[in-house]
Protein backbone atom coordinates (compact mmCIF):
# COMPACT_ATOMS: atom_id res chain seq x y z
CA UNK A 1 0.00 0.00 0.00
CA UNK A 2 1.35 3.40 -0.93
CA UNK A 3 1.63 5.82 2.33
CA UNK A 4 0.80 9.03 0.84
CA UNK A 5 1.31 11.04 3.91
CA UNK A 6 4.91 9.38 4.48
CA UNK A 7 5.47 10.36 0.72
CA UNK A 8 4.00 14.64 1.68
CA UNK A 9 6.77 14.27 4.74
CA UNK A 10 3.23 14.64 6.77
CA UNK A 11 1.47 13.01 9.96
CA UNK A 12 -1.47 10.61 9.19
CA UNK A 13 -5.01 12.55 9.79
CA UNK A 14 -3.54 15.94 8.98
CA UNK A 15 -5.96 18.93 7.58
CA UNK A 16 -5.89 19.63 4.15
CA UNK A 17 -4.44 23.28 4.39
CA UNK A 18 -1.53 21.27 5.97
CA UNK A 19 -1.51 18.84 2.87
CA UNK A 20 -1.15 21.76 0.67
CA UNK A 21 1.54 23.06 2.31
CA UNK A 22 3.43 20.24 1.90
CA UNK A 23 2.25 19.90 -1.31
CA UNK A 24 3.51 22.77 -2.02
CA UNK A 25 6.95 22.64 -0.12
CA UNK A 26 7.86 19.21 -2.01
CA UNK A 27 6.32 20.49 -5.48
CA UNK A 28 8.97 23.10 -5.69
CA UNK A 29 11.91 20.95 -4.48
CA UNK A 30 11.37 18.40 -6.95
CA UNK A 31 9.52 20.06 -10.03
CA UNK A 32 11.99 18.64 -12.53
CA UNK A 33 12.60 22.27 -14.26
CA UNK A 34 14.03 22.79 -10.66
CA UNK A 35 15.89 19.60 -9.90
CA UNK A 36 17.94 18.00 -12.29
CA UNK A 37 18.36 15.09 -10.41
CA UNK A 38 17.32 11.59 -11.98
CA UNK A 39 15.04 10.49 -9.70
CA UNK A 40 13.07 13.92 -8.99
CA UNK A 41 10.23 13.23 -11.60
CA UNK A 42 9.33 10.30 -9.97
CA UNK A 43 9.27 11.64 -6.64
CA UNK A 44 7.28 14.89 -8.51
CA UNK A 45 5.15 11.91 -10.13
CA UNK A 46 4.41 10.16 -6.54
CA UNK A 47 3.44 13.69 -4.28
CA UNK A 48 1.42 15.01 -6.89
CA UNK A 49 -0.76 11.39 -6.78
CA UNK A 50 -0.39 11.26 -2.83
CA UNK A 51 -1.74 15.33 -2.80
CA UNK A 52 -4.48 14.83 -5.67
CA UNK A 53 -6.11 11.75 -3.48
CA UNK A 54 -5.52 13.75 0.34
CA UNK A 55 -6.41 17.08 -1.13
CA UNK A 56 -9.94 15.58 -2.21
CA UNK A 57 -12.39 15.09 1.24
CA UNK A 58 -13.89 12.40 -0.07
CA UNK A 59 -10.90 10.50 -1.42
CA UNK A 60 -9.11 11.35 1.86
CA UNK A 61 -11.94 9.78 4.04
CA UNK A 62 -12.11 6.47 1.34
CA UNK A 63 -8.27 6.61 1.67
CA UNK A 64 -7.97 6.85 5.52
CA UNK A 65 -10.00 4.71 6.28
CA UNK A 66 -7.88 1.72 4.25
CA UNK A 67 -4.72 3.37 5.76
CA UNK A 68 -5.99 2.70 9.04
CA UNK A 69 -7.41 -0.43 8.43
CA UNK A 70 -3.98 -1.39 6.46
CA UNK A 71 -2.21 -0.53 9.43
CA UNK A 72 -4.22 -1.75 12.59
CA UNK A 73 -4.35 -5.22 10.56
CA UNK A 74 -0.54 -5.26 9.95
CA UNK A 75 -0.45 -4.87 6.52
CA UNK A 76 -3.31 -5.88 5.45
CA UNK A 77 -6.33 -4.31 4.03
CA UNK A 78 -9.80 -5.20 4.85
CA UNK A 79 -11.59 -3.75 1.90
CA UNK A 80 -11.87 -6.20 -1.01
CA UNK A 81 -8.20 -6.26 -2.66
CA UNK A 82 -9.99 -5.79 -6.48
CA UNK A 83 -11.60 -2.75 -5.61
CA UNK A 84 -8.55 -1.34 -3.47
CA UNK A 85 -6.06 -1.92 -6.76
CA UNK A 86 -8.55 -0.44 -8.99
CA UNK A 87 -8.42 2.51 -6.60
CA UNK A 88 -4.87 2.84 -6.58
CA UNK A 89 -4.66 2.37 -10.25
CA UNK A 90 -6.99 5.21 -10.77
CA UNK A 91 -5.33 7.74 -8.46
CA UNK A 92 -1.71 6.85 -9.91
CA UNK A 93 -2.87 7.34 -13.74
CA UNK A 94 -4.20 10.66 -12.76
CA UNK A 95 -1.59 11.47 -10.64
CA UNK A 96 0.93 10.91 -13.53
CA UNK A 97 -1.63 13.24 -15.90
CA UNK A 98 -1.82 16.08 -13.27
CA UNK A 99 2.42 15.60 -12.77
CA UNK A 100 2.65 15.35 -16.68
CA UNK A 101 0.61 18.71 -17.16
CA UNK A 102 2.63 20.60 -14.22
CA UNK A 103 5.90 19.38 -15.54
CA UNK A 104 5.04 21.36 -19.05
CA UNK A 105 4.49 24.27 -17.28
CA UNK A 106 7.78 26.14 -16.59
CA UNK A 107 9.05 26.14 -13.13
CA UNK A 108 8.51 29.70 -12.49
CA UNK A 109 4.97 29.88 -13.67
CA UNK A 110 4.26 26.79 -11.37
CA UNK A 111 5.81 28.53 -8.92
CA UNK A 112 3.32 31.61 -9.46
CA UNK A 113 0.75 29.33 -9.53
CA UNK A 114 1.41 27.85 -6.26
CA UNK A 115 2.02 31.51 -4.76
CA UNK A 116 -0.96 32.99 -5.99
CA UNK A 117 -3.09 29.45 -4.84
CA UNK A 118 -1.46 30.56 -1.26
CA UNK A 119 -3.04 34.10 -1.93
CA UNK A 120 -6.41 33.51 -3.31
CA UNK A 121 -7.07 31.00 -0.21
CA UNK A 122 -5.55 33.86 2.12
CA UNK A 123 -8.51 36.20 0.96
CA UNK A 124 -10.79 34.20 1.98
CA UNK A 125 -10.32 34.63 5.68
CA UNK A 126 -13.26 37.13 6.35
CA UNK A 127 -15.41 34.43 5.23
CA UNK A 128 -14.01 31.48 7.26
CA UNK A 129 -13.88 34.27 10.79
CA UNK A 130 -17.36 35.12 9.82
CA UNK A 131 -19.01 31.98 9.51
CA UNK A 132 -16.87 30.72 13.08
CA UNK A 133 -18.36 34.05 14.39
CA UNK A 134 -21.68 32.86 13.18
CA UNK A 135 -21.20 29.21 14.64
CA UNK A 136 -20.10 30.51 17.85
CA UNK A 137 -23.35 33.03 18.62
CA UNK A 138 -25.35 30.16 17.47
CA UNK A 139 -23.48 27.84 19.74
CA UNK A 140 -24.34 30.60 22.92
CA UNK A 141 -27.77 30.76 22.03
CA UNK A 142 -27.99 27.27 22.77
CA UNK A 143 -26.14 27.59 26.38
CA UNK A 144 -28.91 30.03 27.26
CA UNK A 145 -31.52 27.54 26.59
CA UNK A 146 -31.62 25.50 28.95
CA UNK A 147 -32.26 28.74 31.49
CA UNK A 148 -34.93 29.69 29.29
CA UNK A 149 -37.23 25.91 29.28
CA UNK A 150 -39.95 28.11 31.48
CA UNK A 151 -41.08 30.25 28.52
CA UNK A 152 -41.96 28.10 25.62
CA UNK A 153 -41.78 31.26 23.64
CA UNK A 154 -37.96 31.79 24.71
CA UNK A 155 -37.70 28.08 24.12
CA UNK A 156 -39.28 28.68 20.47
CA UNK A 157 -37.58 32.34 19.88
CA UNK A 158 -33.89 31.14 20.64
CA UNK A 159 -34.35 27.39 18.86
CA UNK A 160 -35.05 29.34 15.75
CA UNK A 161 -32.56 31.69 16.03
CA UNK A 162 -30.24 28.50 16.28
CA UNK A 163 -31.11 26.59 13.25
CA UNK A 164 -31.33 29.93 11.48
CA UNK A 165 -27.86 31.01 12.83
CA UNK A 166 -26.62 27.33 11.49
CA UNK A 167 -28.27 27.94 8.31
CA UNK A 168 -27.08 31.11 7.79
CA UNK A 169 -23.30 29.67 8.38
CA UNK A 170 -24.23 27.08 5.82
CA UNK A 171 -25.09 29.27 3.21
CA UNK A 172 -22.06 31.20 3.86
CA UNK A 173 -19.56 28.18 3.25
CA UNK A 174 -21.91 27.43 0.26
CA UNK A 175 -21.28 31.35 -1.35
CA UNK A 176 -17.34 31.30 -0.01
CA UNK A 177 -16.99 27.95 -1.94
CA UNK A 178 -18.08 28.76 -4.49
CA UNK A 179 -16.71 32.29 -4.97
CA UNK A 180 -13.14 30.43 -4.29
CA UNK A 181 -13.58 28.23 -6.87
CA UNK A 182 -14.52 30.87 -9.22
CA UNK A 183 -11.36 33.07 -8.33
CA UNK A 184 -9.07 30.15 -8.98
CA UNK A 185 -10.46 28.93 -11.79
CA UNK A 186 -10.22 32.48 -13.25
CA UNK A 187 -7.13 33.98 -11.64
CA UNK A 188 -5.44 30.54 -11.79
CA UNK A 189 -6.45 28.46 -14.78
CA UNK A 190 -7.43 30.83 -17.20
CA UNK A 191 -4.45 32.51 -16.64
CA UNK A 192 -1.78 30.57 -18.13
Amino acid sequence: MKDYYKILEINFGVDILTIKKAYRRLALKYHPDKNRNPDATQKFIEITEAYIVLREPSKKQYYDRIYQDYYSRKNTIHVTKPEYEYKQKEWAEYGKVKADEYTSIPFEEFARRLLKEISIGASYIPNVVAIIIVCVIAIGLLTILPEVFDSLFMVLFISIMVIGLFYLAYRLFLVAHDDYKEDRNRKILNNK
